[in-house]
């Protein structure tokens, strides 16, 4: 009897290859179809979309059929590997192809682990970081209108401003005709807002230059120059000189000191082109008040003052040694006073128009002495004048000689009367015989 069991087992084998080869081919069709919708998942699982109804049904009835066909081999397996165990045993030893056959029951054990583990799906993507912002948000705000606003140099318009920027520090900067410039640096976040408010202070720097008012602030401290060569350095007022400056004009006149309004007005110092230079109070751009005038030939004007001219009382200190003490008007000696000549000639009494005018004392340099009244600086009215050896005229004086009776005494001590109008003949004291006048100085 023929022995069939090797020819069944030969069939079985090539059977399980066929099957095994045909499952591969499905599980790589069921990779190409699945793989990347589960990478899809993965990726984006927020948005993959569900897979549609009747797809669904017909990947599952195909996995049923696959089974199904699947267990029918393994049960036509199962009842050919039985029936060749039920099959009478050859007395013959197999050959040593078929032994090495035979030595292979494992061969379907690769399909059933491949079905028994599917393809595991790839790990979900973590998310992405969130970007960092790198835009920002600044608010400028200031206390005036009509101001501008540069960022990093840019002109952007008037506060109120809003403007993104990028994260770093910037400088801003608020300018407005009439006021100091504002200015500091930010530094910008990103994502963040961020609000200046910036404080402009009046200005008070002021610059004049031929017409042109610099912003035109005229109201503070600062220079002012003209075309015709005026100069001034100090403060202003709504653009006059006021307070505290310093003028010089293009013909070489300077002053220094206080301003009122554009005037001269307060304590100074001016010098003229002269050379004559005032220290001391000024009113409407003239002397007024205390104050001293040295003349460029050295004479000094000492006291006070009023509209340019000493009135009342002062002094005089010459470059020839004359000295004047005592009152002024309109610069002349005026009331009472004290003078004293470069040679020693001095005067004491009143004064009108620089004169010696009313009751004064003259002494002059070689000793001679009139006490006595003064018309416009001469001897007139009562007076005596004294002479140096003794003798003296006692009478009334007209423009500077005697006039009328007068007493006279000798150097002797012989007292004398006479008329101006009788020259030469005198009379002596309380008689009435003529006599021939003793030579007298002054008569």
């Amino acid at each position: 009897m023929v022995d069939l069991r090797p020819l069944l087992f030969i069939n079985a084998l090539c059977f399980m290859l066929l099957v095994t080869a045909g499952f591969a081919h499905y599980k790589r069709d069921l990779d190409g179809t699945t793989g990347p919708v589960v990478e899809a998942a993965a990726e984006t699982p927020a948005q993959a979309p569900a897979a549609s109804k009747e797809g669904r049904q017909e990947s599952a009835s195909e996995l049923m059929a696959f089974r199904s066909q699947e267990d029918a081999v393994v049960d036509d397996l199962e009842e050919a590997i039985l029936f060749v165990d039920q099959l009478p045993t050859a007395s013959a030893s197999p050959a040593p192809e078929d032994s090495k056959n035979t030595e292979q029951p494992d061969v379907p054990a690769p399909a059933a682990v491949a079905h028994a583990a599917p393809p595991r799906p790839k790990p979900a993507a973590k998310p992405a970081p969130p970007p960092v912002p790198v835009i920002g948000t600044l608010t400028v705000r200031s206390n005036v209108v009509g101001d501008q606003v540069k960022i990093d140099g840019r002109s952007l318009g008037a506060t109120p401003l809003v403007q993104k920027l990028k994260a770093g520090p910037h400088r801003v900067e608020v300018t407005k005709r009439g006021y100091k410039a504002w200015q500091t640096t930010v530094d910008i976040a990103g994502g963040v807002s961020r609000t200046l408010v910036a404080v402009l202070e009046p200005s008070t720097d002021v610059n004049y230059v031929n017409g042109t008012w610099k912003d035109g602030v005229k109201t503070g401290t600062g220079s002012y120059r003209d075309s015709e060569g005026t100069r001034y350095e100090g403060e202003f007022l709504n653009g006059k000189f006021h307070g505290q400056g310093e003028l010089t004009l293009a013909d070489g006149t300077r002053y220094k000191g206080e301003w009122f309004e554009g005037r001269k007005n307060g304590y100074g110092t001016l010098t003229l082109p002269n050379g004559d230079t005032y220290t001391g109070y000024f009113s409407n751009d003239q002397y007024e008040g205390e104050g001293t005038l040295t003349l460029a030939n050295g004479d000094i004007y000492a006291g006070h003052w009023t509209q340019g001219k000493l009135n009342g009382e002062g002094s005089l200190t010459a470059r020839d040694g004359t000295l004047y003490v005592g009152g002024f008007s309109d610069n002349q000696y005026h009331g009472n006073g004290s003078l004293t000549l470069p040679d020693g000639t001095h005067y004491e009494g009143t004064f009108a128009n620089g004169l010696y005018h009313g009751k004064g004392e003259l002494v002059y340099a070689d000793g001679k002495k009139y006490v006595g009244q003064f018309f416009e600086g001469k001897f007139h009215g009562q007076g005596i004048l004294r002479n140096p050896n003794g003798s003296s005229i006692e009478g009334t004086f007209k423009f500077g000689k005697p006039y009328g009776m007068a007493k006279l005494t000798t150097p002797e001590g012989e007292v004398f009367t006479a008329r101006s109008t009788e020259p030469g003949v005198c009379y002596r004291w309380k008689s009435y015989r003529a006599t021939q006048c003793p030579p007298l100085e002054g008569w």
